[in-house]
This record gives C-alpha cells, sequence and structure tokens, in this order.
C-alpha cells in the first residue's frame, strides 16, 4: 500500500483513528451532529475534530464556519501543524455543475470532471484538489491524467444517487441527509437537478437526531412523507416522530418496514413522478440491499 485514505468514525479526539500520524489532515466541514457526544455548539464539535491536528503534519480545512475555524487555527499554532485553509476564490464550478476550474498555489487546471451532483460536491472536490496539491509539495507523485481519471470514475452511493425504477417507473433518489446541514444540501441539490419538481419522501431516522430541523428542510420541495421503523434498534419511533412534529401540512403515514413504504407508492406514481428516500444510512442501505442487488 503506497497511499491509504482513513476516515474518522466519530469527531477526532477520541476516535481510533487518533492512533495514526498522517502526512496530511484534512477536515472538510463542521456542522451539527453527534451533539449528545461531541457538544451542543460548533465550538465544542470543532475542539473534537480537532484532535486528529498532529505535530509538524500539515492540517488543510475546507470552508468552515468561523467559530469553528479559529479552533482549529488555535489547536494549530498550540500543537504546531500548519495551516492550510481552502478559499472560495480557489475553485469555480460550471453552471451546470459538471466541470470544476482549480487555481491553487502551485498549479491549476481546468475543466475537471465532477460527477457527483450538488454545489456542496464543488468544494468537496475542490477540497481533494488541495490536498493533492500538498500532498505532492510532499513528495508523492500525483498525475493530473490520474486525477482526472478518477474524479471522472467516482461514483458515491447513496449521496443523491439517481435511479429508475423502471421503464415506465418513478424516478427514484437515495441521499443519506441524517442531519440538518446533510438535509439542507439535499434541498440544494434536488432544485438544482430538478427545479420546479416536489418529490413523495420515505423518511426514516435515528434517535438523538435534530429531526425538526431536517423535516423544515425537506418539506420544502415534498409533496407527502412516508415514516418508515428502520432495522435497528436505534430507530427513532416513528408515531413520537408522526405526533410530535410538525410536518407543514403535508400528509404523512407511517409504516413498518422500507418494503412496505416503498412498493405501496410505487404502485401509486408514474414515471413523471419522483421518489426520494431519505435520512439514515440504514434506510438507504437497506434499499440498495433489497432492490439493487437482484
Amino acid at each position: 500500500m503506497d497511499v491509504a485514505v482513513i476516515e474518522t468514525g466519530l469527531g477526532g479526539r477520541l476516535d481510533a483513528t487518533n492512533v495514526l500520524r498522517p502526512l496530511l489532515a484534512v477536515i472538510t466541514d463542521i456542522s451539527f451532529d453527534h451533539v449528545e457526544i461531541l457538544g451542543p455548539t460548533l465550538t465544542d464539535i470543532a475542539r473534537e475534530k480537532a484532535g486528529i491536528v498532529k505535530p509538524g503534519a500539515p492540517t488543510l480545512i475546507g470552508l468552515l464556519p468561523p467559530q469553528a475555524r479559529r479552533v482549529i487555527a488555535a489547536a494549530c499554532r498550540q500543537i504546531g501543524s500548519p495551516l492550510i485553509q481552502m478559499k472560495r476564490g480557489d475553485f469555480s464550478a460550471s453552471p451546470d455543475g459538471c466541470r470544476l476550474d482549480y487555481d491553487g498555489d502551485t498549479w491549476s487546471a481546468r475543466n475537471i470532471p465532477m460527477p457527483l451532483a450538488g454545489a456542496h460536491q464543488a468544494v468537496n472536490t475542490a477540497l481533494v484538489l488541495k490536498a493533492i496539491e500538498e500532498l505532492r509539495r510532499a513528495g508523492l507523485k500525483i498525475q493530473t491524467a490520474a486525477i482526472r481519471r478518477g474524479l471522472a470514475t467516482t461514483s458515491w452511493p447513496g449521496r443523491f444517487q439517481i435511479l429508475k425504477a423502471s421503464d415506465s417507473g418513478p424516478t427514484i433518489v437515495l441521499d443519506v441527509c441524517h442531519n440538518p446541514g446533510g438535509a439542507a444540501a439535499f434541498i440544494r441539490t434536488f432544485r438544482q437537478v430538478f427545479p420546479g419538481r416536489r418529490t413523495d419522501i420515505i423518511a426514516g431516522f435515528v434517535k438523538r437526531k435534530a429531526h425538526q430541523e431536517m423535516v423544515d428542510q425537506l418539506a420544502a420541495v415534498a409533496r407527502s412523507f412516508r415514516l418508515v421503523t428502520l432495522p435497528t434498534g436505534r430507530s427513532a419511533v416513528t408515531a413520537e416522530l408522526a405526533a410530535r412534529l410538525d410536518w407543514h401540512e403535508l400528509p404523512v403515514r407511517r409504516h413498518a418496514r422500507l418494503d412496505r413504504a416503498y412498493e405501496r407508492l410505487l404502485s401509486e406514481s408514474g414515471p413523471n413522478d419522483i421518489i426520494s428516500i431519505v435520512g439514515s444510512h440504514y434506510l438507504v442501505g437497506s434499499y440498495l440491499e433489497r432492490y439493487e442487488r437482484r
């Protein structure tokens, strides 16, 4: 193995991956999630994320909120890690969101392919290019042709993944938007890909999430909601969600399993309809396991 890209599981300070001494630490984004473990504010969460900062190894950060950026910068100064910050001016996406121009400190590239949908994926792609620039500076030989080829063939199941149920069936969208930030990104991308359209949403959530904030976001494009019990003891109770949350006067139904909700909705939908299956990884994973591996 020449290079390993290791993702932190939760936070950073107490994560098992913290035993590593990386060539480069990358902090992509910081938003509200796992607050019962990481803390209730972005400052608290950033402090936990800063646990991956290591002496002598550069730390690259994306477009972080100001309060999170200050925490990471302070940790880098204290620990002795060179801080590299991506800026909005480092990249620009094409109007259709399929191509990216990158202008870094040591190299530039035009018309980089960007197969993942959404403005947030332009930020992620630019951060990858910035990381590659730093790894090149550290001595890794990474060819531009390999970068283009790698990005052009990138797929990410469950991240605004668009499928077709059948030639005469509805469009299916899968997205593991399990926190308010993810739901906001889903809405922005949905409006970009399907302007002026609405969708029937099948949703499944685990406990101790910001459920109302997610519903507030999703209601902007929803035609109806179907709540599904997840195949895990961490599943939120659908009856409690239906009774407790404000659903913005949209129809809400509850189902004990994903297949019941999906097949019922499928039978009521035509080729011009859109079904979005969103929320927990458990839900989207169950869909892919049951309907995409047959």
